[in-house]
């Protein structure tokens, strides 16, 4: 009895980890992109010389590299949300697999294609590179956005399904997951019009949301009903 408490006192400190950890990604990367020029898909040449070619470059690659630090929190953040959503037999196993597939393939994408990219346009632009040549690397970032959406819809969904199949968190959480989830996809092939960034906002509001259902996570989990013992007669 003693190291099934010990267990579940465990699992609650990890859950308030991992929600700690949601909410930091979250502050951790709006500071980033604060501090950050932007350039969006078909934007002006002169926005492109504004904002990448005459900005400063400290204050730029400071923001990019706090949203990197963000990255890593996202993925270990997931990563852990994941695992500890881990049950409900086969569905709930892949699922979670699933969920824990698109966190770091979304970290993976952002960081090789959008966050390289986006550094490479602003390193170029102050080392002598044409506004066309900045645009084309910029773009290399843009669509790395837009595409990463859909790993973000995976995790999302994911992990909807994992919290409907074991019921370790509200259900409110798993349906606004979806919603999340299904926005991400759907907005994708019109990302070039600014609508991904609606689905963008919404799923930073979720991962708060998530966030905070971890931090809230009941500090004892019902017991699962054991029939009494019947005493065999002498």
């Amino acid at each position: 009895m003693d190291s099934m408490d010990g267990n579940d006192a465990g699992h609650r400190g990890m859950w308030k980890v991992a929600g700690w950890l949601l909410i930091g990604y979250v502050a951790l990367t709006f500071a980033g992109v604060g501090m950050e020029p932007t350039v969006l898909l078909g934007d002006k040449p002169s926005v492109v010389s504004r904002e990448l070619m005459h900005t400063s470059m400290t204050k730029a690659f400071t923001g990019g590299y706090i949203e990197f630090l963000a990255t890593l929190v996202f993925l270990v953040a997931a990563l852990l949300v994941v695992r500890l959503l881990r049950g409900g037999g086969v569905l709930g196993d892949w699922v979670t697999s699933c969920a824990a597939a698109g966190a770091v393939a979304a970290a993976t994408v952002n960081i090789t294609a959008g966050f390289a990219a986006g550094a490479a346009a602003i390193y170029d632009g102050h080392h002598g590179a044409s506004v066309g040549t900045v645009t084309a690397v910029n773009d290399i970032r843009n669509f790395a956005f837009f595409l990463s959406g859909g790993f973000y819809a995976l995790f999302a969904l994911g992990v909807a399904v994992a919290v409907l199949t074991t019921g370790l968190l509200p259900r409110w959480i798993a349906y606004t997951g979806i919603v999340v989830g299904v926005l991400y996809i759907a907005t994708i092939p019109a990302a070039g019009t600014g609508v991904i960034n609606l689905a963008t906002l919404l799923g930073f509001v979720w991962v708060v949301a998530l966030g905070v259902a971890a931090l809230r996570r009941p500090r004892t989990v019902r017991a699962a009903s054991v029939p009494p013992r019947v005493m065999a007669s002498a």
